[in-house]
Order: C-alpha cells, then structure tokens, then sequence
C-alpha cells in the first residue's frame, strides 16, 4: 500500500516536556514519524509530509529516510495515489481540515483518511463532506489509526480502528477497515475496531476519567442487583443522569463551575449512605477516603488554572443518542442531523491538544 503521513510529530513537546524517554521509555523520533518509520519497515511506500520538514533533525531525517520513508513538504506529493492517508496534525486553528481539503483531490480511488490522537474522526469527516461532493470523492472513506499511545514508546502495541457501530450513516467501508487492520498488524501492533464516537474516550488523554467512570458504573450495576435490588431500568437511568449531569455542567461551566455548584460535603454524607460492602464496592470506598482528604474543591480547581475560581461558559457539549432520537421526533431526521453536525464542529472548535 502507498501510504501518506502528515505530521511529524513535536518532538521538542515530547522530549523536553513530557521527558518521553525518561519518563516512558523509547527513543525519537516519536508521533508521527515514528509512525511512519514502522510503516515502512513493515514494507508498505511511505511519504512523510511536514511544512517544517527542513527544521527536523537531520539525523533523525537521516534514519527515516534509510528506512525508506519519503520525506516532503508538499501535502499533495505525499497524497499522490496513496491508499491510506493518516494525520498527526494539529488540530488548532482548522489546520487538519485545510490538510484533508487540500489532498482530497489526489488521493487513490477508495482510499481512507485516519486519524490519530489530534482530531475526532467525526468532526472531520462532518467538516468535509461538501469538499467531497463537490470533488466527485465520496469514495473515500474515514476512520482511525488512533495509537491510544505514544508512537515510539513501549507502551504503544496497538491501534484503535473506528467503526460505524452506533452511527446512522456509515463513514468507512469495510475493505478500507481491513486496509487500517493490515497495516497496524503489518507492524507487529494491535488491531482494535472500536464504534467512531468511542474513539476519543477511550483512546485521547480523558481516558483516565473514562476508565473510572466505567468501573464505578459496573461497580454499581453490580451493588444494585444483589444488595440493593433495584430494577435494570432505575439503575441505568441513575447511572446516565449521574454522568450526563456532571459533563454538561464541565461543558457549559468548565471544571471552576463543577467546584463552584458541587458542595464535597454533601457528596460525602450522601456516598456515606451507599457504603455497604468494601469488597465489592472498592471504587466507592476509595472515592470516600479521596474526599476525606479533598481540601477545598475551588482552591484545588484554582490551582490547576493558574487563576480563581470565576468562570463563563466554555464549549457546547455532543447530543446524547437519547437527545438526538427525541429531536428526530420533534423536527424530523434532517434537521437533527444539522444541529448534531454543527454541535460536533462547535463541541471540539478550538479546543486543540
């Protein structure tokens, strides 16, 4: 397969900020590059395509290109034919966009343009659609090649593949999946295909939260059922209020709104009152032993920000599925479709990594 990479990936950020080798393991080039280097090792024709190509380390520019990637500074060159297309772009200021509008028109017929850590798959592919109508291209299809990991470092042994599970209209087809599985397995890496709108959760840096907010749900799934003696439907419905409550008022507010209208103290006489079983509940008795020591909330959050407490509203949050089907009901399929287009734009519009 041809395959282009745009990004090299700042590896100034990852050595002098994020101290990678120290602090992970590896060795640059990472990101990008890195990913690139591994593509053509496992055989496949690379292009590498950066606008500050000139600046990257020569040695480094050296070792790529002994491994047989091609180097450039010109997006369509690298784009020319290419079966798959992945960016490791930056996501501020629509600089992937531009990147995808620019070699739309020069990629090969059903190619797939991936993502990576930089930018949601459904917010570009939303942002483009009229760029591939008026291209006679909508043959190609988008999805994934999330790292879920620094490329570079130990830790990255796998690739997260959207799929169009829990989407109404599918973005990729399955022969451009399988091209994403083979060249993630072309490399010794993981395939994971993952729904599209789970990507980001799972694979992006929130995972943290995401990952306990998983385990507490399962964890009172599971005190419902054999102490409490809930039924299935109030303990879902409990669990879907409780996070969809607190992310749409980090949504609207920012983390200075959440400490501002949550009171630790009556989350903590209220958790106390839940508190039956240690051994199954151990996520609930550590979050008690976390707020026992919590200090204060707004002084925390301000600390974190570098600033006080007062806050404005900061980014729409995505529909709920549940949101968007009511909508359909009220205004029919096209037009919640329209508003759910505009809300992923304006959900991630300048919010990038």
């Amino acid at each position: 397969m041809k395959v282009a990479v745009f990004g090299l990936g700042n590896q100034t950020y990852y050595r002098q900020v994020l101290k990678v080798p120290e602090r992970l393991g590896g060795k640059p080039p990472f990101g990008g590059s890195r990913m690139a280097l591994e593509f053509a090792v496992a055989g496949h024709e690379v292009w590498l395509s950066d606008p500050h190509m000139e600046s990257f380390d020569s040695s480094i520019r050296e070792e790529l290109t002994e491994a047989g990637v091609n180097l450039t500074a010109d997006d369509a060159e690298a784009a020319k034919d290419a079966d798959v297309a992945v960016l490791f772009t930056p996501f501020r200021s629509g600089i992937t966009v531009k990147i995808v509008e620019t070699i739309i028109p020069f990629l090969g017929r059903n190619a797939v343009i991936a993502t990576t850590c930089t930018m949601p798959v459904l917010v570009l592919e939303t942002s483009v659609k009229n760029v591939l109508f008026m291209e006679d291209r909508e043959d190609i299809g988008f999805s994934t090649l999330h790292p879920a990991a620094i490329p570079g470092t130990p830790q990255h042994t796998h690739y997260f593949i959207a799929t169009n599970e829990l989407l109404e209209e599918e973005i990729v087809k399955q022969e451009q999946i399988d091209k994403l599985k083979k060249l993630a397995e072309d490399t010794g890496k993981k395939a994971c295909l993952i729904p599209a709108e789970l990507i980001s959760p799972i694979g992006d840096m929130g995972v943290v939260a995401t990952a306990a907010a998983v385990v507490s749900a399962l964890e009172y799934y599971a005190v419902s059922k054999s102490i409490l003696k809930t039924t299935k439907e109030m303990t879902e419905f409990q669990l879907a209020q409780a996070f969809q409550v607190v992310s749409s008022i980090i949504a609207k507010y920012g983390m200075e709104g959440l400490a501002r209208f949550l009171s630790v103290d009556a989350l903590k006489m209220s958790l106390k009152s839940m508190l039956y079983d240690e051994k199954i509940q151990k996520v609930s008795f550590a979050a008690m032993d976390v707020l026992e020591n919590f200090g204060d909330i707004e002084a925390i959050v301000g600390d974190l920000n570098g600033k006080d407490s007062s806050f404005e509203s900061t980014f729409l949050s995505a529909p709920s599925p549940m949101l968007i089907s009511y909508m359909e009901e009220l205004a029919g399929e096209d037009v919640a479709r329209g508003i759910v287009r505009e809300a992923l734009k304006k959900l991630y519009q300048g919010n990038g990594r």
